[in-house]
């Protein structure tokens, strides 16, 4: 069967910027590795993440739909009564729709609430499956760049560093290892190993010397690459 879904590709999902709320909650969900449903597919055995904007512009309705066999057979058993009025009994089939769709709906709000939306698990008493998402909070995200936090517990083997004081201030070179001192590895080292600016075997620094080359303090010119 065809499944024509908004799928992750594989490709590098690019920050989102400029969109609507819609399309926000669409490329995280898909960056989570979850299929989303286009709306014209709906109703048509596709399995996924059904995102709609609201009609009142209160936000975006997000639901997630069964596909295929389970679909067909829950609905079937609802429309021959196959349940208790109390729920103490029912069908199969019911139970396992709602249970994917429960679980599914816990699971997008705990993504996208990480992601910095809001989200409204009680928005609607008469569809307790959907979940609405009413604003996106400022703030950094998983696109975000390591920015202050970089190095908070060392650079790995491999890492390019800036060389920020000493000789070779302004000099981009790799680190090579992290070496605590009469301390167990926690935090931030207390010297690198890195590559000799002039290439000649490496250099050891205090970290207190080293910044992370893709974002080197202000008034410390452009960086001398060092090649590796």
């Amino acid at each position: 069967m065809e499944m024509d879904v908004f799928a992750s590709s594989g490709a590098p999902v690019e920050a989102v910027g400029g969109g609507s709320l819609s399309d926000d909650v669409r490329e995280e969900l898909v960056a989570a590795g979850l299929p989303v449903v286009p709306p014209e597919r709906e109703g048509r055995s596709v399995g996924g993440a059904s995102v709609i904007d609201a009609s009142d512009n209160a936000g975006v309705w997000i639901d997630w739909i069964v596909s295929g066999a389970l679909s067909d057979a829950s609905v079937r058993a609802m429309e021959v009564g196959a349940w208790q009025p109390d729920g103490s009994s029912m069908h199969p089939a019911i139970r396992q729709s709602g249970t994917v769709k429960f679980t599914m709906r816990g699971a997008m709000a705990a993504i996208l609430t990480e992601a910095g939306f809001d989200v409204d698990l009680d928005a609607d008493d008469l569809q307790p499956t959907t979940l609405l998402v009413r604003s996106r909070r400022p703030g950094p995200t998983w696109r975000s760049p390591a920015g202050p936090l970089a190095g908070a517990s060392g650079y790995s083997p491999g890492i390019r560093v800036c060389l920020i004081d000493g000789e070779f201030a302004g000099a981009v070179t790799t680190v090579v290892s992290a070496h605590w001192e009469d301390r167990w590895p926690d935090g931030a080292p207390d010297r690198y190993r890195v590559q000799h600016p002039h290439g000649t075997s490496s250099l050891e620094v205090p970290a207190t010397s080293v910044a992370l080359a893709a974002d080197p303090p202000e008034g410390l010119g452009d960086p001398t690459v060092v090649k590796t």
